[in-house]
């Protein structure tokens, strides 16, 4: 079979919540604000931009480059830059093709960012392109499978009015299957610890919770609030400070029992060797779709497993970048949980038929490739711009 692409397309997608509730004013005020790395900058919706990659001999592999905050941009750097140094080139050579892309910008110091968001989708679509020409699933050329099923935590219980609101959340998501809840925090120690308390005691014994301060505080306060959470059994201790803040989070892990987490806003390698280095985290979430994709992952996976760091990817995002995130789980022994997100979100619970959730695992899929299939209906209902 021939490899050859012929041609690389990217589509913006954007499903604005204005439009799914009717109304601005319909969207509910949590959903707008969900974590406080909202505040500045409100989410209005939900975005991805969808990456197509064919050969000449009509194998089509379909990746997703994250979206937010606007798919265009994105798009645009693939469409501008990425696909004209790719056509004629073999899909099949996956390291060369990463390489190239990335030592494109490398010099000029793009290694992260919108570029680094397009390489990943990219590198999505020639996974699954490799793995439908194979007739395989993508966790098989990964070397896998470890696993059948993926553990997942629901996630997120937003920033609600009242405990009792966050209470109801968190067990709706319990009564759905999930075993696990993330709770966002970020309002104040007081606010944080009257919600986290009540959580844990309405979902004690049934799920474990975990929390999300999406880089609201500084180190003693991190660590302060890090202490209560330990008594009330939090089991997740998420982004408590800025996320450059190699040194202060490596004081709050040595000063609290609680895992530290950390990673969603990391590009490549190169960002979570500094943590590795400075002891800073014990589980790292990279976003496939903007962290170099399958090829970069399997890195950084490699990297943490000789600091005994686990890696949860972030699962922000389409079906697709649902699909690749279970395809590298399942081929990749440190990826103890996957974050199933739960907000609002037709790009994702519609684009693609969701994966079972099976005792608080999500199955994977087993066709080849990424395992699913999209509905070009939705596409073109929610296609903003093409490059």
């Amino acid at each position: 079979m021939n490899l050859t692409i012929a041609s690389v397309e990217a589509i913006a997608l954007a499903a604005p919540f204005e439009q799914l509730y009717g109304s601005l004013e319909a969207v509910p005020s949590w959903l707008l604000t969900p974590a406080s790395s909202h505040r500045v900058l409100p989410r209005l919706g939900q975005y991805t931009t969808l990456i197509r990659i064919r050969t000449v001999d009509g194998v089509e592999g379909i990746g997703e480059a994250y979206g937010l905050p606007e798919p265009r941009v994105t798009a645009t750097v693939v469409g501008r830059l990425l696909a004209p140094m790719l056509v004629g080139r073999d899909a099949g050579a996956s390291e060369a093709l990463w390489e190239l892309m990335f030592q494109a910008q490398a010099g000029a110091g793009r290694t992260g960012g919108f570029y680094l968001e397009a390489i990943s989708g990219i590198d999505l679509a020639l996974w699954d392109l490799r793995g439908k020409a194979a007739g395989q699933p993508v966790h098989r050329l990964l070397g896998g499978p470890v696993r059948t099923a993926v553990p997942v935590y629901a996630s997120p219980v937003p920033f609600l009015p009242s405990p009792e609101e966050s209470v109801h959340r968190a067990l709706s998501f319990v009564d759905d299957g999930f075993h696990a809840v993330k709770l966002k925090l970020g309002r104040g120690e007081a606010t944080d610890l009257a919600h986290a308390a009540a959580v844990a005691g309405a979902i004690d014994g049934r799920a474990a919770l975990h929390v999300d301060l999406n880089c609201a505080y500084d180190v003693k306060t991190a660590i302060r609030l890090g202490h209560a959470l330990d008594h009330l059994g939090v089991r997740w201790l998420e982004e408590p400070l800025a996320t450059d803040d190699v040194a202060g989070l490596a004081e709050v892990r040595a000063a609290v029992r609680i895992p530290v987490v950390t990673g969603e806003s990391e590009f490549i390698r190169y960002g979570y060797r500094d943590f590795l280095l400075a002891r800073a985290a014990d589980v790292v979430m990279p976003n496939l779709t903007r962290a170099g994709g399958i090829t970069e992952a399997r890195r950084i996976a490699a990297l943490c497993s000789a600091f005994h760091v686990d890696v949860s990817p972030h699962g922000v995002g389409s079906a697709i970048g649902l699909a690749a995130a279970l395809q590298f789980a399942a081929a990749t022994p440190n990826v103890p949980i996957y974050e199933y997100n739960r907000l609002p979100n037709p790009l994702r619970d519609d684009l693609a038929a969701p994966p079972s959730l099976v005792d608080g695992a999500l199955v994977v899929p087993d066709a080849p490739g990424l395992g699913v299939t999209i509905d070009e209906d939705l596409v073109a209902r929610y296609e903003v711009f093409r490059a």
